[in-house]
């Protein structure tokens, strides 16, 4: 979706720009508003709700990225991206909401705590965690061939594997949440754009949408 390399020469002891920081969380704020709105309404939209996720997401990612020079175009694709994974995530949120309510909670307090812990380890650390993202893809692949791989070979659909499956997903994706966290550190001066905040805010909503999907799916009994 995005360059997560910075470009430049860069000392982590440098700190993070504030107002990098500020928009970033700040759009973030907003397309999780979306989002929200975009699942509250999505039993609306019934079987095709699913297709226009999938296709406002995949199209909206893509885009935001290419219109990064303009704050005001990358978080219009942002905000489509947010309301196609909206769409995709709703069914599942008020599925669980319906009939395991405990289960939704405790999940979503999971995900602030691995979301704070995420944050807290880039604050307290001063290195560049953005060099963790080639492992993380490598491992973020293998989770996607695993995936299909369930579907041809029926020792991989057993519990045990289920568990194992969804608890690498889960840490691939705090993975993914620190080295976001971490190009706040470089993104303001590595990619002087206007609209690098949204970028990076996305990127950052992916990473919680994906990694609440993990936790939510490890949680089932």
């Amino acid at each position: 979706m995005s360059n997560r390399s910075p470009s430049v020469a860069y000392r982590v002891s440098d700190g993070v720009r504030g107002s990098l920081m500020g928009r970033t969380l700040g759009f973030l704020a907003l397309l999780l508003l979306i989002l929200a709105a975009a699942g509250f309404v999505s039993p609306l939209a019934g079987k095709a709700g699913m297709w226009v996720g999938i296709a406002a997401a995949l199209v909206g990612t893509i885009l935001v990225g290419r219109n990064m020079a303009s704050a005001r175009r990358a978080f219009f694709w942002g905000a489509v991206v947010a309301i196609g994974m909206g769409l995709l995530v709703g069914p599942v949120v008020w599925s669980v909401a319906l009939t395991q309510g405990p289960l939704l909670w405790s999940t979503l307090g999971i995900l602030l705590v691995a979301v704070l812990f995420a944050a807290s380890l880039v604050s307290w650390i001063p290195w560049d965690f953005s060099r963790l993202a080639p492992l993380l893809f490598v491992g973020l692949l293998m989770l996607m061939a695993t995936a299909l791989l369930s579907w041809i070979v029926p020792g991989l659909t057993g519990i045990a594997m289920s568990r194992a499956y969804n608890l690498i997903g889960t840490l691939i994706f705090i993975g993914y949440l620190i080295v976001d966290f971490s190009l706040m550190r470089v993104r303001g001066r590595a990619v002087p754009m206007e609209g690098a905040a949204v970028v990076l805010a996305v990127s950052i909503m992916i990473d919680i949408v994906n990694l609440f999907l993990f936790l939510l799916r490890l949680g089932r009994r």
